[in-house]
């Protein structure tokens, strides 16, 4: 890409179309819980509707070149969600086996796992799974030429691990935050678990969009 060409996706627009579009995100995460079934901000029916809010949002920052490719991935997405089941079931069982090795460095061989912890950690791993299947189906939208996208944009993803941890953490007290000065009191321990799990989509999503802006401007 010529140093003065713009991306081939604007990350900051993406997140600019989110920001200004927070009634989209309450309709499709209606949409994927329409029974309000789940009460985690971080169940799987809600983290699905914010990868279609962020698929949707692409518009908003796809080079014109691409922008046919990205129209309509939001619709598809469920579709490519069920066919991709088994790479997420397998990535889930992947990071099994390396939750149990980070619980067995944290608390030792006879020590009792933290609930709180061992739930962030099973958090992550399904999240980081969400994020893979959005890679596999943005690569699969635009095109062989394109080949690669999603390990170049996991890779990117996996060298700024801090960088997330670090923009969970500000999401959480900027939300916590909010949510004080508007109730006039402290948040409860459900509330401060609630804007947690949310910090944690949130994060995430920005992470995948961001790693895919990153990995279309290598190639």
């Amino acid at each position: 890409m010529h140093a003065d060409a713009p991306p081939p996706l604007d990350a900051t627009a993406v997140f600019s179309w989110m920001q200004a579009n927070p009634a989209r995100l309450r309709d499709l995460l209606r949409e994927e819980d329409p029974d309000d079934a789940e009460e985690s901000p971080a169940a799987d029916p809600a983290v699905r509707a914010h990868l279609r809010f962020a698929a949707e949002g692409l518009a908003a920052g796809i080079a014109p070149a691409l922008a046919d490719r990205v129209n309509g991935m939001a619709d598809d997405l469920d579709d490519w969600f069920a066919a991709d089941a088994e790479v997420f079931d397998r990535q889930v069982d992947l990071g099994r086996g390396a939750i149990a090795l980070e619980e067995h460095l944290l608390y030792g061989a006879d020590g009792e796992t933290e609930p709180a912890i061992h739930a962030a950690l099973q958090r992550r791993v399904r999240l980081g799974a969400w994020n893979r299947l959005f890679l596999r189906c943005l690569e699969s939208r635009l095109g062989p030429e394109y080949d690669g996208l999603t390990e170049s944009a996991l890779q990117w993803s996996k060298d700024h691990e801090r960088d997330l941890a670090a923009t969970i953490l500000q999401m959480h007290h900027r939300q916590l935050t909010a949510m004080e000065k508007a109730t006039g009191h402290p948040a409860t321990a459900e509330e401060r678990d609630q804007s947690s799990q949310l910090a944690a989509v949130t994060g995430h999503v920005r992470q995948a969009v961001t790693a895919a802006a990153y990995a279309l401007g290598v190639m």
